[in-house]
């Protein structure tokens, strides 16, 4: 059994010989591990997630030459956090002085043409293998925080839903565009597009169930659909603690949840399986928070131990980091989880 027929059985809660897994890590945290294991830090990883045998793999369109008009994602503006490049918030806001929804509508918009969609060519074989995920393409609220400021489109969608349906609708129409030129570049490669978005924060969502089925639920469904069209599997992946969305995502069609953040409220990884793990296959659960940060290898040995156990319960589990990993998460805790999920260890 390959890595792809792997996550794709898991996705369908068949047999699989092990647990599937992903890796996501922030850039020094890379170098430290490449450094540990004695392996070469490639731009493309591909010798770290061997040295883990992770089975996905993820993938975007790039820019092209001259394309990156802003500098950033939807034209955001970010400041450095505590003088790291790697840190970065958003600082000021491109539609943050709009009064109107022509205003909005007339704002120079990104493009979908800006990009190369084409895969490289030199990875055949690992397109062939693994689990292909297109990463972030259908992410809206998000990447309106970024343009409004998270005040401004929280307002505007209680008190100027126009506003927000314009902003909301201007996002979308790149998202689809985009996503429709990458799967239509790469007919048969991609496996998982991910559709997710940031609607919750540690403590539960950002805002009321009702109000994402009524700004954003249509636009994650129309990439749902355009999922169905190229015969590729929608993924939800988002932060936080937004559990109250499970039912939504299964009455849409949508069978993957992630990166499933145990640490936040709600989101207690035994209980989801046991409520929706017919339904869903939920990725995640390696806590990025404490355990691997704060813990000892043995702690992080026997955490991965419990999720593989609650996991395996009729498939249905990815397991990787509830995050990427962060900058002061130990490389030795990185590495021990991994191998505990590919069973290297004493648990």
């Amino acid at each position: 059994m390959n890595s792809k027929e792997r996550v794709l059985r898991s996705i369908r809660h068949q047999e699989v010989d092990r647990t599937p897994s992903f890796y996501l890590g922030a850039p020094k945290a890379k170098v430290e591990l490449c450094k540990k294991l004695g392996i070469n830090n490639d731009a493309d990883e591909e010798s770290l997630l061997s040295a883990f045998d992770v089975d996905v793999r993820y993938v975007m369109p790039r820019f092209l030459p001259g394309g990156d008009h802003f500098g950033f994602s939807y034209g955001s503006v970010h400041a450095q956090i505590h003088g790291h490049a790697d840190n970065s918030s958003d600082s000021c806001f491109p539609l943050e002085a709009c009064k109107t929804v022509d205003e909005v509508r007339a704002w120079n918009w990104p493009s979908p043409d800006w990009y190369e969609y084409k895969l490289p060519q030199n990875k055949t074989e690992v397109y062939q293998e693994k689990a292909i995920v297109a990463y972030d393409m259908g992410i809206i609220f998000l990447a309106a925080m970024g343009l409004r400021g998270i005040e401004g489109i929280m307002l505007d969608m209680a008190g100027e839903p126009e506003m927000a349906d314009a902003i909301f609708a201007g996002i979308a129409k790149f998202n689809m565009g985009r996503t429709r030129q990458f799967l239509e570049s790469n007919r048969g490669l991609i496996d998982i597009v991910g559709i997710g978005d940031d609607v919750a924060g540690q403590n539960g969502m950002l805002m009321s169930v009702e109000m994402w089925r009524r700004f954003l639920k249509p636009h994650i469904m129309d990439m749902v659909n355009l999922c169905r069209e190229f015969n590729v599997v929608p993924y939800f992946h988002g932060c936080g603690g937004f559990r109250a969305l499970f039912p939504d995502f299964i009455e849409m069609g949508i069978p993957c949840v992630g990166r499933l953040q145990t640490e936040a409220r709600g989101n207690n990884f035994k209980e989801i399986k046991e409520e929706f793990g017919k339904d869903l296959c939920l990725w995640g659960g390696i806590d990025g928070q404490h355990i691997m940060i704060e813990g000892r290898v043995k702690d992080v040995e026997e955490h991965v131990a419990e999720l593989l156990k609650i996991g395996a319960i009729n498939s249905g589990y990815v397991a990787g980091p509830t995050h990427s990993f962060t900058d002061d998460t130990p490389a030795e805790n990185i590495i021990a989880a991994y191998r505990a999920l590919s069973g290297r260890t004493r648990c």
